[in-house]
């Protein structure tokens, strides 16, 4: 049976009608996949849905893909079109639904954290994801979603959030600036992370931020942190102290991407890679 039954006797059909049409057990598949709320699934959880083997249901979502019913995320992931798209599944889900689709376990980091919370005017293109798996970029609708594999001591720190009534992974806001000290590259450089400071000040819990930086164990992005918290005159002489405990004899780059040269600071021991008229002038705007 066809949704646009009206169309299959009729010549110059519209071809939208002819690719939306569903069979029968096409739309047996969508209707119990809608019904349980879901917009991705995965190729398992649609055998599931309607009792069939693997071989079928690969067919089954091959022609909802061509169709435009469906859409395929990868190997094995589909999201559902909705109707509202209308007759030329013109639809695009939130880049974060997607994201949250193609890995676990997982959170959204760095420059897309930042961005998230208001820190960092900076688009982010990539997005980010933190899991503790390996897997290589994707690109979907010309966005692409590049994995960073962490270690599962750094794995910490996330939250979820609600979004088009579902919840996404989203790294707290102390650890999404930790982390951006910790991998300045994944920011947009290092400045990004310290914006996040100065702008999210009065919502930030600094001690908390201090121990975050503490468990993810690099010594540099807590020199970083003590740095910026002191030349943005955030935070309390206790909490400097405390980052000060971190310091050695080795100098490190205050932005691991850039030169191996400038400045040192003698104090966090570390090489002022970025021009004094950059630090600053970003407060401005």
């Amino acid at each position: 049976m066809f949704w646009n039954e009206r169309y299959r006797d009729q010549e110059n059909v519209p071809q939208h009608a002819l690719v939306r049409s569903l069979s029968e057990r096409e739309a047996r598949l969508l209707s119990t996949l809608a019904a349980t709320g879901q917009t991705i699934f995965s190729s398992e959880e649609a055998r599931q849905a309607i009792g069939s083997n693997g071989a079928e249901v690969a067919r089954l979502l091959y022609r909802l893909t061509t169709k435009r019913w469906v859409q395929r995320l990868e190997r094995g992931k589909y999201r559902l079109i909705p109707l509202e798209a209308g007759p030329e599944a013109h639809w695009a889900e939130h880049e974060y639904l997607v994201a949250a689709a193609l890995v676990q376990p997982y959170y959204l980091a760095y420059a897309t954290a930042l961005n998230y919370y208001g820190y960092s005017e900076r688009q982010s293109r990539p997005v980010w994801i933190a899991t503790t798996q390996r897997k290589r970029p994707v690109t979907i609708e010309g966005n692409t979603y590049r994995c960073v594999t962490l270690s599962q001591h750094k794995f910490f720190g996330y939250i979820a959030v609600k979004l088009l009534d579902n919840q996404v992974q989203v790294a707290e806001r102390e650890k999404a600036i930790a982390d951006g000290f910790d991998h300045p590259e994944y920011c947009g450089g290092v400045l990004e992370p310290a914006k996040g400071l100065w702008f999210g000040s009065d919502e930030l819990d600094l001690a908390r931020l201090v121990t975050y930086s503490q468990r993810l164990g690099n010594r540099a992005a807590m020199r970083r942190l003590g740095f910026w918290l002191e030349r943005l005159q955030i935070g309390d002489q206790a909490l400097l102290q405390e980052l000060g405990l971190c310091i050695d004899r080795n100098y490190a780059r205050l932005d691991p991407s850039g030169p191996d040269e400038g400045p040192r600071d003698g104090h966090w021991r570390l090489i002022i890679n970025v021009p004094e008229r950059q630090l600053l002038e970003w407060q401005e705007y």
